[in-house]
């Protein structure tokens, strides 16, 4: 829960934490009540929870009420059971419609769900038997308790034409309070309830998730969507939101200048935006790309797997397998290795090109136009207090006495004075400042980017060395393959390779363009971030040449306060962050080798041992899930929301054992709830009793019939109209 405290004083604060305040004020008895239950939701360490979820038309379900208890008693695990098809999914989709609305569609793709357009969604979803109805309408209610008397319903109506077209929406807010509910303004109100009492719709993918795209994650590149994660947590799109409507603002600002500078400043904004428009194609292009890698990265894991199949056979499937995994292993090194020997001669050996000197002298100009600049800020901020001073000083009543010609040599006196405090400069200042297109940032980054400049010949040759024993190592592979695979029967092993051939080929190829598309992206982004530079620079000049537009000026300063508080931020949640993935995986993988998992700023992970040493290990395909999972508990963690856990197919692919403790870790909270939206195989009786099976709550069973919508409860055999969702 996010509470703030407003009132103060001798009436006591009504929505800190510890309020001690025992009876409510002369009015306003409601408003007091619920303040103060706000104050017993943080005192206790309670937590809200989902009582009801009610869909009417929405997909699969006709009229289907499900309804959950509060967790207590060590009770706080929910399994909501079935088949493929069965409606699991379709429950986290309502979940977020009815909370965030068209907000939904922004975060449903990082939760694992399909991103579609808001109207092309609700049309799709709503229920066949509600389009020919007079009833042309489909609703989801979602009743949120904070404590057993004091809740919210949260509810949200979409209306279609007879022809099934999206028209519009109505979202309605209700207060409840001993059973009695009062309707809120949902478009004042909903924000706040669930900024307080639930999640923002940024943060809800890291506690509403599908754990099938958590799999698919642990075999991508988890960077991105690390950063992606980190960003979100942070509100980082809201500050770079604010960060352009102050250049907006500044931009406004600039209105009735001198038609010249204007128009000046004004081609240089716009040749900005070409440079960023053509900036977000190239990342649209890369993400299609690596879609279209991962794609193809699919295409060969199943052409291999048919390729194990054969070997079979000949009783060969386990050294076809190893090879080919070491194969894929050995080809990911040596695409590492190239772009590394590829980034170390690129981007540091051309620096050994330039005379040693020319370095030491550009180091020193830099320092002493430092010195230069903070003597002049100094200077220069301390100005306007000499002429206050003098003011003050020559209106004394002592000096009333004086002569103009006496008070004229006060003031040359008092001038004299404070200009020997800065005069003559200091020794190492420089006399002139010769990069003054140099931001304060960038010339900090240069200063210390001058010492990691060097390369040695020792680091390209073991680069070259090693690049080269990949290379004989892959050759070797693949003759071992080839000799394993000699049987060839009716054709199907000699079409398989030809097929494997040309995916990879065209895998390669993809990640050529890839390489090209980041080179392109990389070099735009230097262009753009220079002439950016170029516009601030003139700009600045012409607000400071302009003092009507002292407001853009402080427009100016917040925009650098930005630009400087965004990378310390990251570091410090990177940090949190680290700290809480380390903890979360520690206690959900049951190797033990790790002992510190590292978040750089750029979303990359390290795992260090304990002493300190980095660990390169190959995990498998259950070990990439557990760590995945580890990132979402993490980031939900360090955003600071303590709320429900609803997870659709929480545990495919893991092992007895990791299914075990991804368990325990949901049950070790059991004051939060956590509903499971599982498949029949993934847990099963067994598993659920070796887990501890007192700690489930309500366990549910959907078994879907096609034939007039019905379905049948697996062992009430209570039949409803829908889905199921009957008490087992």
């Amino acid at each position: 829960m996010r509470t703030v405290c407003t009132t103060s004083g001798a009436g006591g604060c009504l929505t800190r934490v510890g309020c001690n305040r025992t009876t409510p004020p002369a009015s306003g008895t409601r408003s007091w009540h619920l303040r103060r239950t706000r104050c017993r939701v943080r005192e206790d360490g309670l937590t809200m929870w989902i009582a009801r979820i009610e869909l009417s038309n929405f997909k699969a379900y006709l009229n289907q009420v499900f309804q959950f208890p509060e967790p207590g008693d060590g009770k706080n695990l929910v399994l909501i059971g079935g088949m493929n098809g069965h409606g699991k999914t379709t429950l986290l989709e309502a979940l977020y419609l009815c909370l965030y609305g068209e907000d939904a569609t922004h975060h449903l793709a990082r939760a694992g769900l399909k991103e579609n357009a808001y109207a092309k969604f609700l049309q799709g979803a709503l229920h066949g038997s509600a389009q020919g109805a007079r009833d042309r309408a489909m609703r989801v209610s979602i009743r949120l308790m904070v404590l057993n008397d004091y809740g919210f319903d949260v509810t949200r109506t979409w209306y279609f034409d007879p022809q099934g077209k999206y028209l519009s929406q109505e979202a309605r807010l209700d207060e409840i309070l001993d059973g009695v509910s009062r309707p809120l303004d949902a478009s004042e109100k909903l924000s706040t309830v669930l900024y307080e009492h639930v999640v923002p719709a940024h943060l809800a993918p890291f506690f509403f998730f599908d754990g099938e795209e958590v799999k698919k994650l642990a075999d991508q590149d988890r960077s991105e969507w690390v950063k992606q994660g980190m960003e979100s947590l942070m509100g980082v799109v809201l500050v770079r939101q604010l960060r352009e409507r102050l250049g907006q603002y500044q931009n406004n600002r600039r209105q009735g200048a001198l038609a010249k500078d204007k128009t000046e400043l004004d081609k240089m904004l716009a040749e900005v935006g070409i440079k960023e428009n053509e900036r977000t194609h190239l990342g649209t292009d890369l993400a299609q790309c690596i879609e279209n890698i991962r794609q193809q990265t699919e295409r060969l894991e199943t052409a291999q797997e048919r390729l194990i199949n054969i070997g079979a056979g000949g009783g060969n499937i386990k050294s076809v397998e190893d090879l080919i995994r070491e194969e894929g292993e050995k080809k990911r090194e040596l695409d590492e290795c190239e772009k590394m020997l590829e980034k170390l001669l690129g981007d540091r050996l051309p620096f050994h090109l330039s005379e040693p000197a020319l370095h030491d002298g550009l180091r020193y100009r830099l320092k002493t136009e430092r010195r230069l600049i903070e003597w002049e800020e100094r200077k220069n901020g301390l100005e306007p207090e000499k002429q206050r001073f003098a003011e003050r000083f020559l209106e004394n009543d002592r000096l009333a006495h004086f002569s103009r010609t006496e008070r004229r040599g006060l003031e040359i006196a008092i001038t004299e004075a404070w200009e020997s405090l800065f005069w003559p400069r200091p020794v190492d200042c420089a006399v002139d400042v010769l990069h003054g297109y140099l931001e304060p940032r960038q010339r900090q980054r240069l200063e210390e980017a001058q010492s990691v400049f060097r390369v040695g010949a020792t680091q390209i040759r073991e680069l070259a060395r090693r690049r080269a024993d990949i290379r004989i190592r892959l050759k070797e592979l693949e003759n071992r393959r080839i000799q394993l695979q000699g049987v060839d029967d009716d054709g199907a092993l000699t079409k398989l390779n030809e097929e494997l051939r040309a995916i990879q080929e065209a895998l390669n190829e993809l990640n050529r363009n890839r390489g090209d598309l980041e080179r392109r992206l990389t070099s735009l982004e230097s262009t753009i971030n220079q002439a950016r530079a170029d516009y601030e620079r003139e700009n600045a000049r012409y607000l400071q040449a302009e003092p009507a537009q002292s407001v853009a000026r402080k427009a100016e300063r917040v925009k650098a306060l930005i630009d400087e508080l965004l990378p310390r931020l990251f570091e410090q949640k990177t940090r949190a962050l680290s700290a809480k993935v380390t903890e979360r995986f520690k206690a959900l993988a049951h190797k033990k080798q790790v002992d510190r998992i590292e978040i750089g700023p750029d979303g990359t992970t390290q795992m260090f041992t304990d002493n300190g040493q980095p660990l390169r290990f190959d995990r498998s395909a259950g070990e990439n899930q557990i760590f995945a999972t580890a990132l979402f508990a993490g980031l939900a963690d360090v955003s600071g929301y303590h709320i429900p856990l609803v997870v659709d197919t929480p545990m495919a692919r893991l092992d007895s054992t990791h299914r075990h403790n991804l368990l325990e870790y949901w049950h070790s909270d059991p004051q939060r709830q956590v509903i499971l939206l599982s498949q029949d195989k993934e847990v099963d009786k067994a598993l659920a009793r070796c887990s501890g099976w007192p700690c489930w709550w309500r366990t549910f069973a959907s078994i879907f019939r096609t034939r007039r919508s019905r379905s049948m409860c697996c062992k009430q055999r209570c039949v409803t109209t829908g889905v199921a969702a009957c008490s087992c």
